[in-house]
This record gives structure tokens, C-alpha cells and sequence, in this order.
């Protein structure tokens, strides 16, 4: 069990190395960043998922796969959905990103780690007095 484990880490490791390489010459034409609804955002959670995204010929993202979760199930599929509706040009598409894949980093950052409201605990806004 511990080799195969060993591989996969390999694996993921040789991908997100190969990942600026075969991002850099990309040219995506639609790529939004995920939303956060205000649920995720009040919790406050941070933190990036590797995506494995397969595309058509035209660029249309066709499926996409989690290859290291962010750790919070929420965001993981906030960025499997986000990008079902990325396009990359029809010219940065290579044979194998429709064969195998393309790899892509989500990265998601809360501006301010909301504060958790515990009982007897003051509320934000009454500090912002």
C-alpha cells in the first residue's frame, strides 16, 4: 500500500512541476474565478485545489477531475463547477490535454478569516464600535 501511495504522490508532484510549463504558452479565453457564496466565505475557507481538467478540440472543458483536494469538500467542488465553464482557445489545445487531461491550480483566498460566533462571544459588529 505505502508504494502505491509513494506513486501517486510522485505523480502529483511531476504534475504540478510540468504545470507552469504547459500553462505558460495557454491562452484561455474564458476563465472566471470561482464565487464564493457568502456560507463559504462567513467560514472562512482558504486554500487551492489541483484540478484535471479534459477539453474538446475547441477548448470547451469537457470534465474535470480532483487531484489533491483543497481539504474542504465545498471548495473542491466550487472549483469543479467554476470550471465546467472555463474555454481555452482552440490553438493552445494540445493532443493530450483531450487524451489525458490539463492541469490547473484553483486558488481560493478569503480576504479577512471570518470570526466564528460562539456562545458569549462579542459579536463583530459590536467591536467595529
Amino acid at each position: 500500500m505505502q508504494k502505491h501511495a509513494r506513486k501517486a504522490v510522485l505523480a502529483i508532484i511531476a504534475l504540478l512541476v510540468a504545470l507552469p510549463l504547459a500553462t505558460a504558452n495557454a491562452r484561455w479565453l474564458e476563465k472566471s474565478e470561482p464565487r464564493l457564496p457568502f456560507g463559504v466565505y462567513i467560514q472562512g475557507l482558504q486554500g487551492s485545489v489541483v484540478l484535471s481538467l479534459t477539453l474538446d478540440k475547441s477548448g470547451r472543458v469537457t470534465g474535470t477531475n480532483v487531484l489533491r483536494s483543497s481539504g474542504h469538500p465545498a471548495l473542491d467542488e466550487l472549483a469543479r463547477n467554476a470550471a465546467m465553464n472555463w474555454r481555452l482557445s482552440a490553438d493552445s489545445v494540445l493532443p493530450s490535454d483531450i487524451s489525458k487531461g490539463r492541469v490547473e491550480l484553483v486558488t481560493f483566498k478569503n480576504p479577512t478569516k471570518a470570526k466564528q460566533l460562539l456562545v458569549g462571544d462579542t459579536p463583530y459588529w459590536a467591536e467595529l464600535k
